[in-house]
């Protein structure tokens, strides 16, 4: 499972961490390298010489004057002469430094020498021949080595900080207008009308912000256009609709009942289309979600549709299932759907399941049709658009079912899918947030 982050801004923190510590890396490399072994390479050397040298300087001067060359080796370089003893075992310390102090001491005196120590102290002791006499010249273990340079390192670390610190600044500098645009994207591709965005900020971002408003502020233009044009043409026709199922009404007799009884269906047929129409015009405004029973919404559109001649299946797969959704908007693309499936279905059951758990909150209606071909099942969701090229008589034919379906899907923040059904048909999937759940047992 990848555990990269999925935002602009944690995969730009782990862009430049990893540059950083790739950086760090190097540079400590190239630290060490050809500064701090080079140091400890010339630190050892010139030990060695002071340990060889001062081993000579006891050899050559008097006795009496011992004492104060010890004194003067102990305070300016850490050196201590013993006697000589045989209760010492050679040191393996392998670290740079004891490599270099060995190599230079065998130089430097002409013959391997042994260092050795004491399991129970820390000094470090060399045998030193100097003219067939051998001195013991002893240092503290902490004396051994050298020290990396201090700013070097603090220069390498604080500055790779300073930068990782500076490039997340900038980068959230960055990335903060987008994720505004971002989630007016999404608000505004929700059938909503985000509120403009602030024109500030670098060129780029400004210039971004700035389209972005003139393409919202052009959408909604349209979309007001829209409900405008549709509403006014909708009136007009409205009002000799009117005129004419009242004359229908005042007839006094008959004469021909069947072309009354056409006339009207035809009329009505006509009505509901506009309605659909107005509908579709201007969708339905978002409402406060409230409590309700999924399976008591289901039942209720199914029974609507059960007094038109439609044969239904209900089936129930999980407990009852309280869920927080607007109650007109659910139903109405449960009504379109179920309706969708009576049309194409024919004479077949139709069969409504709901699940309800934590993982999903689905329904799906499933009918027995003719199915849609896999190239046009998001054609079938665009205003108008019909498989058949006949205009059916149940329906009226007006193509908007499923449009305000997934408009107000989109709107409320749901699913609907169109899939293939084993044996022949379609399942349509309505996908509910698990998170709006709340499930009694």
């Amino acid at each position: 499972m990848k555990l990269r982050p999925q935002s602009l801004l944690g995969q730009t923190v782990i862009t430049i961490a990893l540059t950083l510590a790739a950086f760090m890396v190097i540079s400590m490399g190239a630290a060490v390298y050809f500064i701090y072994l080079p140091m400890a390479q010339r630190s050892a050397d010139d030990f060695a010489a002071v340990i060889v040298s001062a081993a000579h300087s006891l050899q050559s001067l008097p006795e009496e004057m011992h004492a104060e060359l010890q004194e003067q080796l102990l305070a300016d370089h850490g050196l201590i002469v013993a006697a000589e003893t045989t209760d010492l075992t050679e040191t393996s310390d392998d670290v740079p430094y004891f490599a270099y102090f060995r190599n230079s001491l065998k130089r430097r005196a002409g013959e391997a020498l042994p260092i050795t120590t004491t399991s129970d102290n820390p000094l470090i002791w060399v045998d030193v021949p100097a003219h067939g006499k051998t001195f013991r010249l002893g240092f503290d273990r902490e004396r051994a080595g050298t020290n990396p340079p201090v700013a070097l390192l603090l220069a390498i670390g604080g500055g790779a900080l300073l930068t990782f610190v500076a490039s997340m600044l900038e980068v959230r500098r960055v990335v903060k207008p987008l994720n505004r645009l971002s989630l007016a994207v999404q608000e505004l591709g929700s059938g909503h009308n985000p509120p403009p965005l602030l024109e500030d900020g670098p060129r780029e971002t400004a210039e971004l912000a700035r389209a972005f408003n003139r393409m919202s502020a052009d959408l909604s233009e349209l979309s007001a256009n829209r409900t405008v044009i549709i509403a006014g043409l909708s009136h007009d026709l409205r009002t000799p609709l009117t005129r004419l199922e009242l004359a229908v009404e005042m007839l006094d007799e008959d004469p021909r009942p069947k072309l009354v009884a056409g006339i009207r269906r035809d009329l009505a047929a006509m009505n509901s289309l506009i309605g659909q129409f107005l509908q579709f015009s201007r969708g339905i405004e978002k409402e406060r979600p409230v409590e309700l029973d999924l399976w008591e919404t289901i039942e209720s559109q199914s029974e609507d549709l059960t007094r038109e001649g439609a044969k239904l299946q209900l089936d129930r797969h999980d407990p009852p299932c309280v869920y927080f959704a607007d109650p007109v908007a659910l139903a109405r693309v449960l009504s379109n759907l179920l309706a969708n499936a009576a049309y194409h279905g024919g004479d077949s059951t139709i069969d409504v399941e709901l699940h309800c758990n934590e993982q999903a909150v689905t329904i799906e209606i499933s009918d027995r049709g003719p199915g849609i071909p896999a190239d046009q099942i998001e054609a079938v969701f665009q205003p108008f658009h019909r498989l058949e090229t006949a205009r059916g008589n149940r329906t009226g034919g007006s193509g908007l079912g499923l449009a305000i379906a997934r408009q107000l899907a989109i709107k409320h923040g749901w699913t609907i899918d169109l899939l293939p059904r084993d044996g022949g048909g379609t399942v349509a999937r309505v996908g509910l947030p698990p998170a709006h759940r709340r499930c009694s047992h």
